[in-house]
């Protein structure tokens, strides 16, 4: 019965990393007629919507620190997925997809400095690996080691993402209910969002079929529907093999990048996929205790 369950949450969790591999194709449908800050107003709004029709009587019974501390998330997920969207404007949703996936061998020096856990020697090995990949994908040719704007905010995502990482495994480690507290980092994100949005003037009324289907997708799969399946999945899953089936996002996004818009794959980002991939596993991946 253990081994069903566990089974069954793999293939949650598999489900969820080809989910978030096409939010890289849908983020770029979406900001085809709207700016970052729409999308993301759009998406988690929609989220919010959808959470408190699902899950409304355990919403209502949350308690104030846990509704704080989502909000708390929901102020540093909002910067990160606006960084995002905005470095997708300059550069292709393939490279992106393998530059974001930075946070899992970032995760364990920000926990270092956040937490002041030291992380395992082999951690220090993947951060020069995927540094060693990320140069791959990311530099350009010729120009020693300048980094396109795009992928120089992907990175920054990567960071803030790592960081948010760390603080969530905090406040979850602190008895939070996951649904309660993705609820209120929902609200959070979609308040703040739409402030942006009204305050500087930002057109929310130019859709074309195209951006209407990527907003879509991201609201209702890549964040609603994906975080249930994620929470599912986790429950039952290794914290290790979670993190490893997750990564995968990388690879699916970079594959519909390819099959929806036809891009070119060089030897540099394949190569340099590979180098971010096995950072990865290194960082996920433990040895069993003979």
């Amino acid at each position: 019965m253990a081994r069903n369950k566990e089974l069954t949450a793999n293939i949650i969790l598999l489900t969820v990393a080809i989910i978030w591999g096409w939010g890289f194709v849908a983020g770029k449908q979406a900001l085809t007629t709207l700016s970052p800050w729409a999308v993301l107003m759009y998406r988690f709004s929609m989220a919010s919507v959808l959470c408190l029709v699902f899950f409304g009587r355990r919403i209502v019974r949350t308690p104030r620190s846990t509704a704080i501390r989502g909000c708390i998330i929901g102020v540093m997920q909002m910067c990160a997925l606006a960084v995002q969207l905005i470095g997708l404007q300059y550069t292709t949703p393939a490279k992106q997809s393998f530059l974001c996936t930075a946070y899992v061998a970032l995760v364990p020096f920000l926990s270092w400095m956040v937490l002041r856990r030291r992380p395992q020697a082999r951690a220090f090995g993947a951060g020069i690996i995927a540094l060693a990949g990320l140069g791959l994908i990311s530099l350009k040719g010729g120009e020693g080691l300048a980094m396109g704007f795009g992928d120089a905010m992907s990175l920054g995502f990567a960071v803030i993402f790592g960081l948010q990482i760390v603080l969530t495994g905090v406040f979850m480690k602190e008895d939070a209910d996951s649904i309660q507290l993705s609820f209120f980092q929902f609200v959070a994100a979609a308040v703040l969002s739409a402030a942006v949005c009204l305050a500087s003037g930002t057109d929310l009324t130019t859709f074309t079929g195209e951006s209407m289907m990527g907003i879509l997708f991201l609201g209702v799969l890549n964040t609603f529907v994906a975080l249930i399946g994620q929470n599912m999945g986790q429950k039952y899953a290794a914290d290790t093999t979670a993190s490893l089936i997750l990564s995968l996002e990388s690879v699916f996004g970079f594959i519909f990048s390819v099959l929806y818009y036809g891009e070119s794959v060089s030897w540099r980002m394949v190569a340099g996929g590979a180098l971010c991939f096995a950072a990865i596993l290194i960082n996920t991946v433990q040895k069993k205790e003979v």
